[in-house]
């Protein structure tokens, strides 16, 4: 008992800070929506999304790996300058998938020009050298590095957005990626070597055997946009523009509040870590599930509520917040079922079962696609936000069968 309540304390720590960097961004959020209206805001979350996937590629798992595998010897010597050389090398080949991509999927898509914008942004990331400031324990240099990008993220698009009232998508796409500048400047003038155009095969050989070692986090990572994400390119692709705005009003809250849970899953490991207990404890797992009950109560009951504070800038119709509401309802269900599956999860990490992990994660996705896409052929793209929980649904029950035969469970 006592050891849920830790998790749910150091978990809420975790998300508040989160919450304070991702504050910003949500706020921004809203002059985009008001500038660009409900017929293209669901456009610009297509933009999104793609973007952050292309961004998952390119990160690949390595972030974690280095700091997993190497700590502050990351950034000393001989390594320091292949690790450099890896994370350049990921987000150049990354950026020229996706200009492949952009050409063969997007060609003839409203975001296609504001996709070819942010392309750039692949490289120049605010957060491309945090493994840096991490590794090396320089957490005044990182902390001024979120600030330096809050600040000139909130400046540069307030100025854009409420100034200058720019109504493109490629206009914001452009500035989103100039606003990222200062942060990726203040890690090279800190990080840069100059041997980092020296390319040799001891940094062939590194690269390789990066990727391989990354390869299982980096599939569970891509596996996830199987999920909440796929309901909004079935959409996107069924259905009006302005239904895909209003789907995109409550995706976007829900997928905040998942990365949020990320947080209680770090917080989980540390507590297994500092225990020999292999067991999932039902009564902890129903206490956290109640505690996330709790939290997503007010959403069930007043969603439109919700959605209009949280966009208080957002120009609704009683169309489009009717819409969003019944979405936002339905799609908050997935925070419930990640409640289920953190204690599994948690169990799998520290168990170092990470290949288990990814196939679970990965048939899951697959059954999501499958159900979307036959719900929707039956009864229509109005009901995506009911089909995308099949996934869900599957994935838990993978991870509660696996637990139950391998005896994992206790009161």
């Amino acid at each position: 008992m006592l050891s849920v309540l830790k998790n749910i304390k150091i978990g809420v720590f975790l998300s508040f800070v989160n919450l304070l960097i991702q504050g910003t961004g949500f706020l921004v959020q809203n002059f985009i929506a008001k500038n660009l209206g409900n017929e293209r805001y669901g456009f610009f979350g297509i933009l999104q999304n793609d973007f952050m996937i292309f961004s998952a590629v390119a990160d690949f798992g390595m972030a974690t790996l280095i700091l997993a595998f190497f700590a502050k010897r990351a950034t000393q010597g001989k390594l320091f300058v292949n690790i450099l050389q890896l994370r350049f090398f990921a987000s150049l080949f990354t950026a020229g998938l996706m200009f492949a991509f952009v050409f063969l999927v997007r060609r003839h898509h409203p975001i296609f020009f504001a996709e070819l914008i942010m392309i750039p942004g692949l490289i120049l990331q605010h957060a491309f050298f945090d493994w840096y400031f991490t590794c090396a324990s320089f957490w005044k240099k990182l902390l001024i590095s979120k600030i330096l990008h809050t600040c000139s993220y909130a400046s540069i698009m307030a100025i854009a957005l409420i100034y200058f009232r720019i109504e493109s998508i490629e206009g914001i796409a452009l500035c989103m990626v100039l606003s990222a500048l200062p942060a990726w400047a203040f890690g090279v003038s800190n990080a840069f070597n100059r041997k980092l155009f020296k390319f040799t095969k001891r940094t062939i050989k590194f690269i390789a055997l990066m990727y391989k070692a990354a390869l299982p986090y980096a599939l569970a990572s891509l596996a996830s946009f199987a999920y909440l994400p796929a309901g909004l390119y079935f959409v996107d692709s069924f259905a009006s523009s302005t239904y895909l705005s209003a789907y995109n009003f409550a995706n976007k809250l829900i997928v905040l509040a998942s990365g949020l849970m990320v947080h209680f899953i770090s917080s989980s490991l540390i507590s297994l870590h500092k225990t020999n207990d292999g067991k999932i404890h039902i009564k902890d797992q129903l206490l956290f599930f109640l505690f996330i009950a709790v939290v997503c109560l007010p959403i069930f009951l007043f969603p439109h509520k919700i959605l209009q504070v949280l966009f208080f800038a957002a120009p609704w119709t009683n169309e489009v917040l009717k819409a969003s509401s019944e979405i936002l309802q339905l799609l908050t269900l997935s925070l419930l079922f990640q409640a289920i599956r953190l204690p599994y999860i948690s169990m799998l990490l520290k168990e170092k079962q990470v290949w288990k992990y990814v196939s679970f994660i990965a048939i899951g996705g697959l059954c999501n696609i499958i159900g979307c896409f036959l719900g929707i052929s039956f009864y229509g793209v109005e009901k995506t936000a009911l089909f995308v929980l099949s996934g869900e649904i599957v994935f838990t029950a993978i991870l509660a069968y696996d637990a139950f035969r391998q005896k994992k469970y206790a009161f």
